[in-house]
């Protein structure tokens, strides 16, 4: 058995998704539409489910069929299938068909015929399934409406609408994403109790995604944000167990052991970063732009930096001088937006240094990642503003000459700090949300560009994730991490 998984791990790097379009057909009502979002043909659940799916193969299509105020129901106020994104939905013959209808249903004068629910939307199932496609089809398990509004009955859909769908999906053998479930504890993310905002539509998109991958979870295991031989080191150390949280496919509930199937879910993943959101390797050799992987955020050169071919952490890394030297990058994400991760390799720098810094609402230098002006320990001034949140200091002394991979988290809630796989600081208590601020970062500059706040040293691999990455203890006898990433 050994010898087999050896010989998987080798293979698969050779591994890759199949090829070919695929062609998503978003059904639902106006939180598929994307009501109430201000950029919907970007941040609506189908165009981020797009951008996700397109990381790993640009062949995916998400096309949002959307159409506000519509009912499952064919007797409601708005039938879907009386509605013209109907028939376009199943004219584009899709691969895969995701339907997320009921809210509109649950509203009273809709739910008098709520006999007919299970009959309809087996009907609307076999009519996708009848496409030349031959699609799968998926349904959805409403999103939670947290208060009345709009006369949608959050008591109808968690009480009657909820069981319904299961009775569905056993009926039609119908796999189910239960949006519920995995929006329950975000009602803070629904301005108006019943639409997502952009970040719950996100939610929802990264919900679905792995299972359209192959997976019931994205299969970064230690959560470093990359997919590589330390979370093949984990499964493996767990291969043929029943160990459900690794038991990683196929979707949506696994089958029982980890094994062949979860190696395939791996490889969909396999040397990919989900949810980032700009990644600078500092691999250049002259210039004056430091590169975003993914074309986002090119960072401008200040000063003079000299890149560094070969000394960086992971291959190059950038030197700045301590003096003028910085890297300008534009907002890659706001503090408000919800979790966040970043990472950084540095090596060098003082105490009082800065190592990340964004400004403020008031225009004023706030850093992010520094040293300690007296310890040159690892600290964070990102806060809530609360009269008793402080900055979060660690006693992990990073400016000692050394590489050191830092790490900055915001789970929505508290603040981690942690330095070379160890965290080194958090909160004791759940703070407010953050301040907001939607401007530039800085690399290597902080407090308004104040003398003694420019870093003197070298900056390596510094990655933005727009969740929440804490990582997970190394597995035992098991492949040893690779830090190649």
């Amino acid at each position: 058995m050994k010898s087999r998984v050896l010989y998987a791990v080798l293979a698969i790097g050779c591994l890759t998704p199949v090829a070919g379009a695929k062609r998503v057909a978003c059904v639902g009502d106006s939180i598929t539409y994307g009501a109430g979002i201000s950029n919907r043909t970007r941040d609506s659940y189908p165009a981020q489910l797009e951008q996700i799916l397109q990381q790993y193969d640009t062949a995916w299509e998400v096309g949002n069929f959307g159409v506000s105020g519509a009912t499952l129901l064919s007797a409601g106020d708005r039938p879907y299938i009386r509605q013209g994104a109907y028939s376009s939905a199943l004219a584009g013959n899709p691969d895969i068909v995701i339907i997320k209808l009921g809210t509109n249903d649950s509203k009273p004068h809709n739910w008098v015929h709520k006999d007919d629910y299970v009959s309809d939307y087996s009907a609307m199932i076999d009519a996708f399934r009848a496409l030349p496609s031959e699609p799968e089809v998926w349904i959805c398990k409403p999103v939670p409406a947290f208060y009345m509004n709009f006369t949608i009955s959050p008591t109808v859909i968690r009480e009657e609408i909820l069981p319904l769908i299961d009775e569905i999906a056993a009926l039609k053998g119908t796999p189910v994403f239960d949006l519920y479930g995995a929006l329950l504890d975000h009602a803070n993310l629904f301005p108006d109790g019943t639409h997502p905002n952009a970040e719950g539509a996100s939610v929802m998109a990264q919900f679905i995604a792995p299972f359209l991958l192959g997976v019931r979870a994205v299969p970064d295991l230690n959560q470093d944000g990359v997919l590589n031989l330390v979370d093949f080191a984990h499964m493996a150390r767990r291969w043929m167990a029943e160990t459900p949280e690794f038991d990683i496919a196929p979707p949506p509930e696994g089958d029982g052991a980890v094994g062949y199937a979860d190696l395939m879910g791996l490889s969909t993943y396999w040397m990919q970063y989900p949810s980032l959101q700009a990644h600078w390797l500092f691999d250049e050799e002259a210039g004056d732009l430091a590169a975003d992987r993914l074309g986002r955020f090119d960072g401008a050169l200040r000063g003079e930096p000299t890149w560094r071919p070969r000394a960086g952490a992971l291959g190059g890394a950038l030197e700045l001088d301590g003096v003028d030297d910085y890297v300008s990058i534009d907002t890659v994400l706001r503090p408000t937006d919800g979790p966040f991760t970043v990472f950084a390799w540095v090596k060098g720098g003082g105490p009082g240094q800065v190592i990340l810094s964004q400004a403020n609402a008031a225009g004023v230098g706030l850093t992010w990642l520094g040293a300690d002006p007296t310890t040159g320990a690892l600290m964070t001034e990102v806060t809530d503003g609360g009269r008793i949140t402080t900055s979060l200091f660690s006693e992990a002394v990073i400016a000692d000459g050394s590489w050191h991979r830092i790490r900055l988290v915001w789970d929505g809630d508290r603040r981690s700090l942690y330095v070379d796989g160890q965290q080194v600081a958090a909160d004791a208590r759940d703070l407010g949300k953050l301040l907001f601020s939607n401007d530039d970062f800085y690399l290597g500059a902080g407090k308004g560009f104040a003398p003694g706040t420019f870093l003197s040293g070298l900056i390596d691999d510094v990655r933005f994730y727009n969740v929440a990455l804490k990582p997970a203890a190394p597995p035992q006898d098991a492949v040893p991490a690779d830090n190649s990433n």
